[in-house]
């Protein structure tokens, strides 16, 4: 999930840690939307301090993209809304595929944009500022037809250590978000908790630091599930790097 800040329309804005940005609040860190099903209910809540004007809608990846020109294959109901101190709002996720296009061979991303506009100050007050703040979080459009489960695919990654850099390969069709990596080699212990991540079928590059003397237990990385939580995974090498 990524907090970002955009004005609308302001004269500047001011970027905050998360903690003060969570005036809304959505009941998740991530969308799974099989993609037979009819909608996906997702719910907010109000922890502002007064009424809170809230701007919903879904993008491809671009973060910059206004909602008006962002083409993605879903709706959200309600799009636009204002929320009262310590309301609560249901929202519809809808998939709205095109007629004619091809079924998907592979698990699709998406981003859940949740826009928050305080008021603004009286209109005599010219040189006012606006803020508005916006939480994004993933939408895993996922058909039904793909093998096997999305909690099987960290155990089919392919790994293998080169120098200090750790080359991984996702042969699968579904995303895996890699969250650590930890490795023990020549006696020191090699990490990194900004791992990416993988999207079906790619690869990646995880550049590794050390950590310090080894520890005992062995190498292991750890993914986020469908629900966010953090899950644990032995990590086997292969001899050469994955293609």
């Amino acid at each position: 999930m990524s907090i970002v800040c955009r004005v609308l329309p302001v004269l500047a804005c001011l970027l905050v840690g998360p903690s003060a940005l969570a005036e809304v609040v959505i009941d998740r860190t991530r969308v799974v939307y099989p993609q037979q099903a009819r909608e996906v209910t997702l719910g907010l809540s109000s922890e502002a301090s007064g009424p809170r004007l809230v701007q919903i809608w879904v993008d491809a990846g671009d973060a910059t993209a206004a909602p008006e020109s962002s083409e993605v294959p879903f709706l959200v109901v309600p799009p636009l809304l204002r929320m009262e101190a310590g309301a609560g709002q249901a929202l519809r996720l809808i998939h709205t595929p095109e007629p004619g296009h091809s079924r998907p061979i592979t698990e699709s991303l998406y981003w859940l944009n949740v826009l928050v506009i305080r008021p603004t100050q009286p209109a005599s007050e010219s040189n006012h500022l606006s803020l508005a703040f916006r939480t994004r979080i993933k939408v895993f459009l996922r058909p039904d037809h793909l093998p096997g489960a999305s909690a099987d695919a960290p155990a089919a990654l392919r790994w293998a250590w080169q120098g200090c850099t750790l080359h991984v390969r996702n042969p699968g069709d579904y995303y895996v978000t890699l969250s650590s990596v930890v490795l023990n080699r020549e006696g020191r212990t090699w990490r990194n908790d900004l791992a990416p991540m993988l999207a079906p079928r790619a690869s990646a590059i995880l550049e590794l630091t050390d950590a310090g003397p080894a520890r005992q237990s062995g190498d292991q990385f750890t993914t986020l599930d469908d629900n966010g939580a953090t899950q644990t995974h032995s990590l086997m090498l292969a001899e050469t790097a994955p293609e």
